[in-house]
């Protein structure tokens, strides 16, 4: 190929787009199908085959969902609310239209919910659309405590032409610091605050924080992203009922859908404004196909009583007390180490985050770095960030998690070969999906 793809990026990301363009010689349709057919066969091998998918950012839809997903209605275009459409023809796409925002506000005991947003990223950029004015600050958490890019300047508020400030944070707690945030919020006057964070081991004191924002006159957001599917069942906390005006998240993660995102709100004012973001603000014609599987997702989970998510958290503490007692660091444990689905564990002392997330993906097993609320400033990622829904969805259970555990501590702890790992990887995955 003798195109460049970014020459911008860094020397890391140029010499990986480097070797990868250097494999692909045939541009015809044949040699692109073949290309694609075998990326797609070595990714199903790696991920759906034989890797243990512990990254917290995926999931597996269920398969009722993956039944009633039909990439053809995803291309038909749908512009507009029911009964105006810009094209004809579309009236049967009506029902999934009315369907899905309604059983997924009345699973998340919302009145409004806005499910037609590509992404949790762009529900984000819709909230800051309709809610902020280009200049005006938002308060975030930090990086180092798993404030999302979609929160940060470099994301959509930087977009949206926003500053950026963070909030007070208690490392100990896992939260927000309660007793600065009232100076904090006086000093910086934030239009808006954001909480839910991309490693999030305890919930938010959302009262406290939402009693603090109402009084400096700002609007509460809390992003679910990664927490949708343990809110969607009610565990973990019920942001909306506790004080938050907005409500957004991925879903797929712990929700269990099909890729996009929503956004959630009991205030008809607000509902009205943030649904002009998404449309006609941020979307035209949008993906129709995504709204069938995660319909039906959201009955399932309204009709699962929570057992998904409460074996979501179950793995979780147990997966982590197996990587205790393999010897590993990990965090939150003097509080029983997680109420929610995420584990994070502290890896400074064995190379640091991307370091070891790359020993443990040549094993097989797949996950991401992440920043600790400890560490210093500047300092690289260290630690390791841990979902449980994926292998829970996959049937992992006590057993196997402890086996996890054992590998990742033979890859980090006592020197072993990734490649020889990954063959006991593969196998694990092999007898589970024999069960």
């Amino acid at each position: 190929m003798t195109s460049e793809l970014a020459p911008w990026a860094s020397p890391t990301a140029r010499a990986r787009i480097a070797e990868v363009a250097g494999g692909i010689t045939d541009l015809s349709p044949e040699g692109v199908t073949e290309t694609v057919r075998g990326a797609l066969r070595d990714h199903a091998r790696s991920f759906d085959a034989e890797g243990i998918v512990l990254y917290a950012g995926t999931n597996v839809m269920s398969p009722a969902a993956r039944a009633v997903s039909d990439p053809p209605v995803g291309g038909r275009p749908s512009m507009g609310w029911p009964g105006e459409k810009y094209q004809a023809g579309l009236d049967a796409l009506d029902t999934l239209e009315v369907l899905t925002p309604t059983v997924v506000a009345r699973l998340l005991g919302a009145r409004f919910a806005e499910v037609r947003s590509h992404s949790a990223t762009m529900a984000n950029l819709a909230v800051y659309s309709a809610l902020t004015r280009p200049g005006d600050t938002i308060a975030v958490l930090p990086e180092r405590a798993g404030g999302h890019t979609s929160h940060h300047a470099e994301g959509a508020p930087g977009v949206r032409g926003l500053r950026v400030a963070d909030l007070p944070y208690d490392a100990d707690a896992f939260d927000v610091d309660l007793a600065a945030l009232p100076g904090f919020l006086a000093r910086e006057r934030p239009r808006l605050v954001v909480i839910g964070a991309s490693l999030l081991l305890f919930p938010h004191d959302v009262a406290g924080i939402a009693a603090a924002v109402a009084d400096a006159g700002a609007v509460l957001l809390y992003d679910a992203s990664h927490m949708a599917g343990l809110v969607a069942a009610g565990r973990f906390q019920r942001p909306l009922a506790e004080g938050a005006q907005v409500l957004t998240f991925s879903t797929y993660k712990s929700f269990g859908g099909p890729p996009g995102g929503v956004i959630a709100t009991d205030d008809p004012e607000l509902a009205e404004r943030l649904s002009a973001a998404v449309f006609p603000g941020l979307t035209a014609n949008y993906d129709a196909g995504r709204l069938a599987p995660l319909a039906v997702t959201a009955a399932e989970i309204m009709a699962d009583g929570g057992g998904y998510a409460d074996r979501c958290v179950a793995a979780a503490r147990a997966l982590a007390a197996a990587l205790q007692d393999q010897g590993f660091t990990v965090a939150g444990a003097a509080r029983g180490f997680t109420d929610s689905h995420h584990v994070a564990v502290d890896v400074a002392d064995l190379g640091g985050g991307r370091a070891a997330m790359t020993r443990l993906a040549g094993a097989g097993i797949y996950l991401s770095a992440i920043g600790l609320p400890w560490q210093e400033p500047g300092e690289p990622d260290r630690g390791l960030r841990i979902g449980t829904q994926e292998i829970v969805r996959r049937g992992f259970g006590p057993a196997d998690l402890e086996a996890v555990a054992a590998l990742m501590g033979d890859v980090l702890l006592r020197g072993a070969d990734p490649a020889s790992v990954r063959k006991s990887a593969a196998e694990l995955r092999r007898e589970i999906a024999a069960r």
